[in-house]
């Protein structure tokens, strides 16, 4: 029989196993110098901060009016949709907001889709990927489904400009 003191290894704890388990292997350690990598992921961690912020930055928030808000996106998809969606645009206007404008769209009302579809222009160039993404998907689905020539049109160009 061998000794066993020749195959003796020195084994891991098991919270080393567990620190090893957790780590991910398709992230290299050190590949960065550590002052650029953490100044670049600092400055993504600003930016999506300042987009995350942006529509409430100098405005005080209306609490009826962000109940109103809210309403619309509760009922987004059922039969009170239209309903909330005309009431807060005859006591608030169209809203700023880029997810409430964007449920806008579904309105079946065309008018209210267009004014929906400029603001959202106007707002384009500061969202981020999948935001912009988005928008040029729904320009296209309203332009192959709308029954509204005007509506059509209107989504075309502005599909075509982004």
């Amino acid at each position: 029989m061998g000794n066993y003191d020749d195959d003796f290894r020195e084994k891991p704890s098991w919270r080393d196993r567990d620190r090893r388990k957790d780590r991910s292997r398709h992230v290299g350690q050190g590949d960065f110098p550590a002052g650029q990598s953490s100044k670049w992921v600092r400055k993504q961690i600003l930016r999506e901060a300042d987009r995350l912020f942006q529509g409430n930055r100098n405005k005080k928030v209306d609490p009826e009016q962000e109940k109103a808000a809210n309403e619309i996106h509760r009922s987004c998809g059922s039969k009170k949709f239209d309903a909330s969606v005309r009431k807060y645009l005859k006591e608030y206007g169209m809203p700023d907001d880029w997810s409430t404008l964007m449920l806008l769209l579904d309105s079946k009302e065309p008018g209210t889709a267009v004014q929906a579809i400029q603001s959202l222009k106007e707002l384009y160039p500061e969202q981020g990927l999948e935001e912009q993404q988005g928008f040029r998907s729904k320009l296209s689905i309203i332009s192959m489904t709308t029954k509204d020539d005007e509506l059509r049109h209107y989504a075309e160009e502005a599909a075509a400009e982004l």
